[in-house]
């Protein structure tokens, strides 16, 4: 190992102790600081955004805005680890939760300040040190987090590796002085950091790229605000989410709301072409690279090729950027659409799938229901039926299942995360800070025997 990291780790190492003696009070003075410097600096944020993981001038804010939103969180969540007492045959048990080592936070270029934000704020609350390294692709909005942060508590808990050489990250990961490791981003790369690492506690967001958006066949309120809202899950943050709208299963008597989708995502494509520059700061920005671009097309292909479709927007690039593309199939099978829900697919492209009959919705469900592997991050529903949740949801093992709106919505105060290749443990505060910690039991004699 460099001394550079040796040093970096030898740092968190000896700040673990010291952020167990954080105290409430203390975290949400950290919390207050951090919020005030991400107000301060809110323009040079989003300017940063845009221009180095190339989202628009909205969803640039919005990142800005979500992370401020999370420390304020974190102020109400910071005295979430307590001390339990329990007697019991003459003794007294006493169990709190502490973090078995500093975590290293490994964040996503899609949510570049959000998704940090999360982590660290979590990491704090835990009472650990934290050793952050942002996505390749995000380092410089990474870097102006770190050094807020590290100011706000005062260049204590918290250090930062801006190093890409596979050498270095490996080294990192299987250091033992490591306690927790949480990533968010790819399937391949969560295995290889669990096979490196060892003996850690992960906690993990992988697989996303499949949430699919069903209509029932009761559904009826095709509005414009629900056009609105599914264009939306489709193109917000250029595709890349990890919960945007790749799959939408509507009854074939709905072909209005198909055609006004289309139309929508058709302006964009035009926008695109008559003023790229204007579009791409208003609308939707090109892919983090063109590797990402190739490889979805490369699905696209996969996923189409000998079935019968309808091509109601083709496949449409321009270098990195990626134009709206839909796609439709007019009948699919279970096995298929299992075999669709396998691809995890980046950029503003979405396959709908139209449906006849109540058996064939059915169908289309029974597809999603008892699969603990191949599931996904949050699937969407819309229904009026007066269904009870527990039979509507029966064996749909995906981590999020949201009702009448579209699988983007998310919550501080709800879990988030799936199961099988989706990921290990949850995110959202309370989910994170246990993930982050284990029970610690203190056993004395029970002085009135």
């Amino acid at each position: 190992m460099n001394t550079t990291l040796e040093r970096k780790l030898s740092f968190i190492s000896a700040e673990f102790f010291k952020a167990q003696f954080i105290s409430v009070e203390e975290k949400r003075s950290i919390f207050k600081k951090i919020i005030k410097s991400l107000e301060t600096n809110k323009r040079n944020l989003s300017k940063t955004i845009q221009e180095e993981v190339k989202l628009t001038e909205l969803d640039s804010q919005k990142e800005v805005q979500r992370a401020i939103d999370t420390f304020n969180t974190a102020i109400q969540f910071a005295n979430t680890i307590q001390t339990t007492k329990k007697e019991y045959k003459g003794k007294i048990i006493l169990e709190r939760r502490r973090p078995r080592g500093p975590i290293l936070v490994i964040t996503p270029f899609s949510s570049p300040l959000s998704s940090p934000a999360h982590k660290i704020a979590c990491g704090l609350i835990a009472s650990t040190s934290i050793l952050f390294k942002p996505s390749a692709f995000s380092k410089k909005i990474g870097k102006l987090l770190f050094e807020i942060i590290k100011k706000a508590t005062k260049r204590h808990f918290i250090e930062l590796i801006d190093t890409s050489i596979q050498k270095d990250l490996e080294d990192i990961v299987s250091d033992e002085r490591i306690g927790i490791i949480s990533f968010t981003g790819g399937y391949d790369t969560g295995k290889k950091i669990i096979q490196l690492g060892g003996v850690k506690k992960y906690h993990m967001e992988l697989s996303g790229g499949n949430s699919s958006v069903i209509f029932a066949p009761d559904y009826k309120k095709f509005d414009d605000k629900l056009l609105h809202n599914i264009i939306d899950g489709i193109i917000a943050k250029n595709g890349q989410r990890c919960v945007s709208i790749k799959h939408l299963f509507i009854h074939k008597t709905q072909s209005l709301f198909i055609e006004k989708l289309r139309n929508e995502l058709l302006k964009i494509r035009e926008e695109l072409e008559k003023d790229s520059k204007n579009a791409i700061k208003k609308s939707i920005g090109p892919l983090i690279n063109e590797h990402y671009v190739n490889q979805t097309h490369k699905n696209i292909q996969n996923l189409l090729k000998g079935k019968e479709y309808k091509s109601l927007l083709p496949f449409k690039r321009k270098k990195d950027l990626m134009y709206p593309s839909l796609y439709m199939f007019p009948s699919l099978n279970v096995k298929d659409i299992r075999f669709h829900l396998e691809y995890d697919l980046s950029g503003p492209i979405v396959f709908i799938y139209t449906y006849s009959s109540y058996k064939e919705y059915a169908e289309i469900i029974n597809s999603f229901r008892n699969d603990y592997v191949r599931s996904g991050l949050q699937l969407s529903i819309f229904t009026f039926a007066k269904i009870p949740d527990n039979l509507l949801t029966k064996d749909l093992l995906w981590g999020g299942i949201i009702i009448n709106d579209i699988p983007t919505y998310r919550s501080d105060f709800m879990s988030f995360g799936g199961f099988g290749r989706a990921g290990l443990g949850k995110e959202g505060f309370v989910e994170t800070i246990f993930a982050y910690t284990d029970p610690q039991v203190i056993v004395i004699p029970d002085k009135k025997l």
